[in-house]
């Protein structure tokens, strides 16, 4: 009996063991993962200028998948990217913004942030989201990338949108909320401090 009290002790003192292992590791890999992800927020910055290497085009569909997987109201799915490449076709999306595009201009491929207006009212928070996600995809694989703003800006003689949806010949129902131009980096920028972005800037309130 006394032999049998002392091999459950032991069974159990291995069970323990081996829970705060998993334990431990999990709260390791978790660790992990946020600082690798934190890294890459700090590290993203606007690149605006680009080498004249190509991006390969499983590189830009990776990217692309990564937006395409943005949460979007009522799970409607809005959003759609049109991607732009050709020198002459670049230059004549940047001119379609009145105060420019110089980033588009530079870039190696531009990819057109639009969605389907039927398919939802919130389609200007459906696709930040997911023009977010590209920002870090790209940044993640090496690829610079900028925001450039269409959304209620003005261009040559309509709007910056309309004029982009005739130019790629999307349908007259959809917006374009922003370009985001592509390109290897040409240029380095710091990474952002956390914690200084982060100051004075989240408020936790309680009862």
């Amino acid at each position: 009996m006394c032999c049998e009290k002392i091999l459950l002790a032991t069974l159990f003192l291995c069970l323990m063991n081996s829970c705060s292992e998993s334990s431990n590791e999990s709260s390791k890999n978790m660790n992990t993962e946020y600082q690798t992800f934190l890294n890459l927020c700090q590290e993203r910055r606007s690149i605006r200028h680009y080498t004249s290497q190509p991006i390969p085009h499983k590189t830009i569909e990776d990217i692309l998948k990564i937006g395409a997987l943005a949460p979007s109201s009522y799970g409607q799915n809005p959003v759609e990217f049109f991607v732009i490449e050709g020198r002459e076709n670049l230059d004549s999306l940047a001119d379609c913004k009145a105060m420019g595009a110089p980033s588009v201009r530079n870039a190696q491929v531009a990819v057109v942030v639009a969605a389907d207006t039927d398919k939802g009212e919130l389609w200007v928070e459906d696709a930040s989201v997911a023009a977010e996600n590209i920002l870090l995809a790209a940044q993640s694989l090496g690829i610079g990338a900028c925001w450039n703003q269409i959304h209620l800006r003005k261009g040559q003689h309509t709007s910056a949108s309309r004029e982009i949806c005739s130019l790629i010949g999307i349908p007259s129902r959809y917006e374009v909320l922003c370009i985001i131009s592509l390109g290897f980096p040409a240029e380095q920028k710091s990474p952002r401090n956390a914690e200084k972005m982060s100051e004075n800037r989240i408020h936790f309130i309680a009862n």
